[in-house]
């Protein structure tokens, strides 16, 4: 009896897990995610247990690979470098594989057992750089054509690793120049974004529910690693050290800004004054605003979804072009 009900587990679970994996298949060639396309060299190790997946042109366009590098979302506690797949940026990965582009997407420190996964995520950015830089050679990678593309909690550690240094996180590496840096819906204030409605609420919600499921769910103390209620001040300190507005300075790259104007996880303001003091900088920047569209895209129509990639595309492959313009200027 107990050896019919074990094989009846174990070929439940094969068969779940065989439905789970038929249905990714489906998800990703539906989607035309980039992973079906080409050749990838999947979880390549760069520091401790971290690891990247490149993905490598699907046309041999350039003498040597212009490089993007590629942070995924998840709210500092969650998320995969494989969410690159996941239809929201589809099809500018697919066009800048097709024009000669390297694609690197990688892993980072998340909030884990009560620790704040600052400054360490963003230090991993940097690193990661540095190891791109490192083996430009053996990958054949061009660094004169080298920008950073994230999304939601991505972009703010792509954005501090354009904004800020190397050294102002304890690392003794030089910082490798970034020729521009694409934000999908990051935050860049953490102050303002703890403090705003949209978090308040969500916030209030999560103190109702009971206290087991009040602690796993409080977003504030994992990303902080303290409850940020208890002292407003030191709060307001921390958040303001990891905020890319923080860093901000004139000859900066250029940025590439992409928000919806319904988002209630990142409110719009965060980019909309993002954009103002760019502005004030004279930092080229260039903004897009989706009507109607919630964080991640969700809402978004089909029109508006093809706007992104081509928004993407264009922005990334116009930096690449007047580089090289600039470039011959000087030769």
């Amino acid at each position: 009896m107990r050896r019919k009900v074990a094989k009846y587990l174990l070929v439940s679970v094969l068969l779940f897990f065989m439905i789970i994996s038929t249905g990714l298949v489906y998800f990703f060639y539906a989607n035309d995610a980039p992973i079906t396309k080409g050749q990838i060299s999947y979880g390549v190790t760069y520091k401790g247990d971290l690891s990247l997946d490149i993905y490598h042109p699907t046309k041999l366009v350039h003498e040597k690979s212009p490089v993007v590098l590629f942070v995924h979302g998840g709210a500092w506690i969650a998320g995969r470098k494989e969410s690159m797949n996941t239809n929201r940026v589809n099809g500018a990965v697919n066009q800048l594989r097709d024009h000669g582009y390297t694609i690197i997407s990688i892993e980072y420190t998340l909030a884990r057992n009560g620790k704040s996964p600052f400054p360490t995520c963003i230090a991993d950015g940097f690193d990661a750089i540095q190891w791109i830089s490192d083996r430009a050679d053996s990958l054949n990678l061009d660094l004169d054509y080298f920008g950073i593309m994230g999304e939601s909690a991505g972009a703010h550690i792509a954005m501090m690793n354009v904004f800020s240094n190397p050294s102002d996180f304890g690392l003794t590496h030089e910082k490798t120049a970034l020729d521009y840096v694409v934000d999908i819906y990051g935050p860049n204030d953490l102050y303002k974004l703890y403090r705003s409605e949209s978090l308040d609420s969500l916030m209030a919600m999560i103190k109702e529910l009971p206290k087991p499921i009040n602690q796993h769910l409080n977003l504030a103390n994992k990303v902080f690693g303290f409850d940020p209620e208890e002292d407003l001040e030191k709060t307001k300190t921390v958040a303001d050290l990891y905020s890319p507005v923080t860093y901000l300075k004139k000859n900066l790259p250029p940025v590439l800004i992409i928000h919806g104007n319904k988002d209630q996880i990142v409110p719009l303001e965060q980019s909309t004054s993002l954009k103002l003091l760019l502005d004030s900088l004279e930092v080229e920047n260039e903004m897009h605003i989706l009507e109607h569209t919630n964080h991640a895209f969700i809402g978004a129509d089909d029109s508006q979804k093809s706007d992104v990639q081509d928004w993407i595309f264009n922005f990334i492959e116009n930096q690449r072009i007047e580089l090289r313009k600039d470039a011959s200027i000087i030769n």
